[in-house]
């Protein structure tokens, strides 16, 4: 049965997929009056990483935090260090955190993929694979990331979508808890991220299945050659491709070298899920505004090979993070493939 879930804080919602989280916040709750909202569904995984099967059972008497993710995400990587301190501080105290993997791109259901990112991410508490979006759909999910509190009876007592409210979100778990006012709080985190708080890109999906519904790139199913004189203006959020690419419903894949995708940007930081077809590193030359990528403004997965050029090496699919710059700024991101076998997703922004 479903678990009836009213979202008391909530942020906005690109399509019923990943969270914006910093347009719209919640009022204020009182966590000494938090509503009972339903009861927490049964975990029906297809598998789970740091841990055995987590029944009902199992979970009886403790108060779990579950959070929906996929490793892609980076709304989602943003909230780990919120997570990994709370669980450092309280799992003594009775609090189990449940990671729900459920994914968003095909490459994010398989499970070794999906194991190596939790080890990559430092995501140690158990994680339910719910390669069928099962358990989203028990939750009456809508986003990534999202986050549902049950208290020692198995019932959700207060829900989160999007980043951010991390105080609230911490009051609440000691309310569940019955931590005491004076007890100490989890560690400060220090190597957060905070979601923008200025108007940027939306996020910019590649695949035809919904970058029909933005708009903002003109993209043919199956093989085409796009040309120079289909490209256009690329003031962001626009964005345009070169050369020859296949398109399927979720990334585009290069035909051949001299394939590119343009983007115009206005944003701080640009993060881009890539993959390769061929199963072998892929170099790909990243430009912003026709020059190598600053040092000051690259992004922690780009790197200068021998002739000066900026290049992300794609090993596996992924998000990699292209742009990182100390303020928003206008640009246009050239990203090229260096031949047939590129697979390419969606941007998103910071």
């Amino acid at each position: 049965m479903a678990a009836v879930v009213v979202v008391v804080a909530a942020s906005a919602v690109v399509f019923a997929a990943r969270s914006d989280p910093s347009s719209v916040s919640g009022p204020p709750v009182d966590v000494k009056r938090l509503s009972v909202l339903g009861p927490a569904p049964a975990l029906d995984a297809k598998g789970w990483i740091n841990s055995p099967a987590l029944t009902p059972k199992d979970l009886s008497g403790k108060v779990v935090l579950y959070d929906f993710w996929t490793y892609s995400c980076i709304n989602c990587r943003r909230t780990f260090p919120y997570l990994r301190s709370w669980f450092d501080r309280y799992r003594r105290d009775g609090l189990v955190i449940v990671g729900i993997h459920s994914p968003e791109f095909d490459f994010e259901k398989v499970h070794k993929n999906v194991e190596a990112a939790a080890k990559r991410l430092d995501v140690t508490w158990p994680i339910a694979l719910d390669d069928n979006m099962t358990i989203w759909d028990k939750f009456e999910n809508q986003a990534w990331p999202a986050d549902y509190f049950a208290d020692r009876r198995g019932r959700i007592r207060y829900s989160h979508i999007g980043e951010g409210e991390y105080t609230e979100a911490e009051n609440v778990i000691r309310q569940l808890l019955g931590v005491a006012a004076t007890a100490p709080r989890a560690a400060k985190v220090t190597n957060g991220e905070v979601a923008s708080v200025t108007e940027i890109n939306p996020e910019t999906y590649l695949g035809t299945l919904r970058s029909r519904q933005q708009g903002l790139i003109s993209i043919r199913t199956g093989a085409h050659t796009y040309p120079r004189s289909s490209v256009g203006s690329l003031a962001a959020p626009r964005a345009a491709l070169l050369g020859q690419w296949t398109a399927t419903a979720e990334y585009i894949r290069s035909d051949r070298a001299a394939a590119s995708i343009l983007l115009g940007v206005h944003a701080q930081s640009v993060n881009l899920v890539l993959g390769t077809a061929t199963g072998k590193p892929l170099d790909v030359l990243v430009a912003l505004d026709g020059l190598p990528i600053p040092a000051a403004d690259r992004g922690a997965s780009v790197h200068e090979d021998a002739n000066g050029r900026t290049v992300v090496t794609v090993r596996a699919s992924d998000m990699y993070r292209i742009v990182r710059s100390a303020t928003v700024g206008d640009h246009v991101l050239t990203v090229d493939a260096p031949g047939p076998g590129l697979e390419a997703y969606a941007f998103t922004f910071g």
